[in-house]
């Protein structure tokens, strides 16, 4: 039983070191929020890659999230993906984790739908051309529209914050 706490300590160690390897940013807004019980679906310390990339015509993604664990490979995929979507549902005073909104984003311009997708987890990026977007969420029945302008210099990031009780 003695040796049981330092074995406990282990997987809190490597966490730890994962984190100050890839720092996460707060935001005013609570956009990434703390990991939860029920965000764990793996052993504590497991590395869970980047989910597979998905194409949709001729944009590339990558939608996930969740497990908590999955997150460092996320922020280390971000500037790889001019387009950055967040969808998360507020919980109390915070934002909480979503999975299963449908996303479609559209060539402000043309008014052509460039990708039309449901997520896997709050994270949804996305390789889409220079241009101004309106990216539609939709959770639960509830819509949600924002715009966006990606360049080929930066990436682009919008989130989208669904009120408590969307999912309820």
């Amino acid at each position: 039983m003695k040796n049981s706490i330092p074995h406990l300590l282990i997987p809190a160690a490597i966490a730890a070191l994962v984190l100050a390897a890839n720092p996460v940013r707060a935001q005013d807004n609570g956009a990434s929020p703390p990991p939860g019980s029920s965000a764990r679906s793996v052993l504590p310390g497991e590395a869970v890659p980047l989910p597979e990339v998905q194409t949709s015509g001729d944009v590339s993604y990558v939608s996930g999230g969740i497990p908590y664990e999955q997150l460092p490979a996320f922020h280390a995929a971000r500037s790889q993906f001019p387009l950055n979507i967040e969808v998360y549902e507020r919980d109390g005073n915070r934002n909480a984790f979503t999975a299963e909104a449908d996303v479609r984003v559209i060539n402000a311009k043309t008014g052509d739908v460039v990708l039309e997708t449901k997520t896997e987890g709050p994270y949804l990026w996305a390789k889409v051309p220079p241009g101004q977007y309106k990216v539609e969420t939709t959770l639960n029945g509830k819509v949600k529209e924002s715009r966006v302008s990606v360049s080929s210099s930066r990436t682009a990031r919008t989130i989208i914050v669904f009120p408590d009780g969307t999912t309820d």
